[in-house]
């Protein structure tokens, strides 16, 4: 006795993709929004500075699906720090040292790493003499589902 199942989107009342898989059984395609909704932005930079490198739209948020970070080279004390700030509240996510070896990091985050409020992803230089490029994949979060920063921070 077999039988015939059909998922279905209740919202749309349409037949959800099920496709045969690499056995040949039948298997459902789902995929992260997070993978379909990425974009992603390249920034080098030379200089002791403050580098917005995603920006927050208007009353959204951002959040980081990716980041790779990468120096060309050491540079007696320096620093890379990166981190999200709304124009008034800064969370530093990260800080590496880059005096002793060029910086090469990099992270998929399989959760995703969510800002708050208007709060742009920046990357903070020290020395002038750095050469470093950043990669963000990123996601914007509508304003629906976008919290202000005290209960973004009451929550983490």
């Amino acid at each position: 006795m077999a039988l015939r199942l059909i998922l279905v989107d209740e919202a749309n009342l349409g037949a959800l993709d099920v496709q045969r898989g690499i056995n040949g059984s039948p298997t459902l395609i789902a995929e992260s929004l997070a993978k379909l909704e990425a974009h992603w932005k390249v920034s080098t930079i030379t200089s002791a500075t403050t580098t917005t490198v995603v920006e927050a739209k208007s009353n959204e948020s951002i959040m980081l699906t990716d980041l790779i970070i990468t120096s060309t080279k050491k540079v007696a004390s320096s620093n890379i720090t990166f981190q999200f700030y709304d124009g008034t509240n800064t969370e530093i996510m990260g800080k590496m040292e880059a005096a002793t070896a060029p910086v090469n990091f990099s992270h998929a985050f399989s959760g995703g790493l969510k800002g708050w409020k208007d709060a742009d992803f920046q990357i903070v230089t020290d020395q002038d003499a750095m050469e470093v490029t950043v990669m963000v994949g990123y996601v914007h979060i509508s304003e629906a589902l976008t919290l202000e920063y005290d209960k973004w921070n009451a929550e983490r």
